[in-house]
């Protein structure tokens, strides 16, 4: 049987891996991607070549910014916390709008954007994270595009994804989109408007989603720089809080509150943590058009701001406390564990100690279906293993705490 004790000295415990510039570049001459070097740089060259000939009216660049900020919120609201995340659900007709103007944005289908994103989650800072944060600051914003392997992602579940009519439709028409609705369109509207048909597709359409693009690219990089921001909820993954570039992402910046709780719809919930995706939320579940909005409960974000503040001595003192509680759970063989299991299929086995998780299988970040994977099972290797959880998450996992194993083992 496992030691119940190695829950907690096992927490930490997985080496940070190494990149040395010698494998980075071996990585990018195995993985070069020439359409994605095209799709991404193809239009940076366009804008330079053409942009001494096109005057940047006032009125197209208007529309550009405006265009951009409402492109940005189709990320961060639609393909980030509605379909990524789950943490609210909204009525057609603003899954079909984030969808089209998502699509817009050129950051590539609802589908493929958020089986990355939820490896990120659930692998953060490993080999297994997309884009790994610490591989750098130029492998984690584009330099995982620009030498992509999807082989390296860790395994995530989207078939919630592949039941939504709107993802598949989006999926399937998601080229015409692009071309239609981010370029074409800027462009009819400047030139019907006020005569610039050109600007209105260079500034207003390819610039825009290049800048859009880069924008978003820097939660995964900046977002995640060990110089960067403050990690007031958890300092168990890369991520960190940047109130400044919080402003310029909409929200997205306030990242270490996020990485804790992923399944709120908020991205923050201070004052210095700014969030205008939120609010727009918000203001949709008051208009009824909006529903289901998640969030985290007060007690448990004050107490991951707690846990984040304790110095060595107290959390080595709540580690003695802990050894302490387990010692007094009722303890069952693990035999009547898997009895126990196959009557409920709600218990799972961590480090020796069995867990009740009915009541949490909805909230888990990574998934009901993660969960499910681990009733009756030890799940030690799989809790400790890929992704490196929390304190927030070690204390949940407390609280559903119900038996311990005999130490006569399994």
């Amino acid at each position: 049987m496992s030691n119940p004790r190695g829950k907690l000295a096992r927490l930490g415990s997985r080496a940070v891996p190494r990149h040395t510039w010698k494998a980075e570049i071996e990585w990018y001459k195995q993985n070069f991607h020439g359409f994605l070097h095209i799709s991404l740089l193809g239009p940076i060259i366009v804008i330079f070549l053409t942009a001494p000939y096109v005057i940047a009216r006032q009125n197209t660049i208007i529309m550009a910014i405006t265009w951009g900020i409402i492109g940005g919120f189709s990320i961060t609201i639609g393909y980030h916390r509605l379909w990524a995340h789950r943490s609210f659900s909204a009525c057609l007709g603003i899954r079909i709008a984030l969808a089209v103007v998502g699509a817009a944005q050129n950051q590539w289908p609802i589908l493929w954007w958020v089986k990355h994103h939820r490896a990120h989650h659930k692998y953060t800072d490993t080999d297994q994270d997309p884009y790994n944060a610490t591989r750098g600051l130029l492998f984690s914003h584009i330099g995982w595009l620009l030498g992509l392997n999807e082989n390296s992602w860790g395994p995530v579940d989207v078939s919630d994804l592949k039941k939504d009519p709107v993802v598949v439709w989006q999926a399937r028409l998601y080229w015409p989109i692009v071309i239609t609705v981010g370029i074409l369109l800027p462009g009819a509207i400047a030139h019907y408007g006020w005569g610039d048909w050109k600007g209105g597709i260079l500034y207003a359409g390819l610039a825009r989603i290049i800048i859009t693009q880069h924008i978003t690219f820097l939660i995964n990089s900046v977002a995640h720089a060990p110089w960067a921001g403050t990690q007031p909820y958890s300092a168990s993954t890369t991520a960190r809080n940047i109130p400044l570039l919080a402003i310029l992402t909409l929200g997205e910046a306030n990242h270490n509150f996020h990485h804790v709780f992923p399944a709120d719809y908020r991205n923050g919930v201070n004052w210095n943590e700014p969030d205008f995706s939120r609010w727009i939320i918000w203001l949709w579940g008051r208009l009824g058009w909006a529903n289901d909005l998640n969030i985290a409960s007060p007690f448990e974000i004050e107490r991951a701001r707690s846990n984040q503040l304790k110095g060595r001595t107290e959390r080595q003192r709540d580690s003695h406390e802990d050894i302490q509680a387990l010692s007094k759970l009722p303890q069952i063989s693990w035999e009547d564990f898997r009895k126990r299991s196959d009557d409920a299929n709600n218990l799972t086995c961590i480090s020796g100690v069995i867990y009740d998780v009915a009541d949490f299988m909805d909230d888990h970040p990574g998934g009901r279906d993660l969960i499910q994977q681990s009733l009756g099972k030890d799940a030690t290797d799989l809790y400790h293993g890929s992704h490196l959880h929390s304190s927030h998450a070690d204390d949940i996992l407390k609280g559903l705490q119900v038996f311990i194993l005999e130490d006569s083992g399994h």
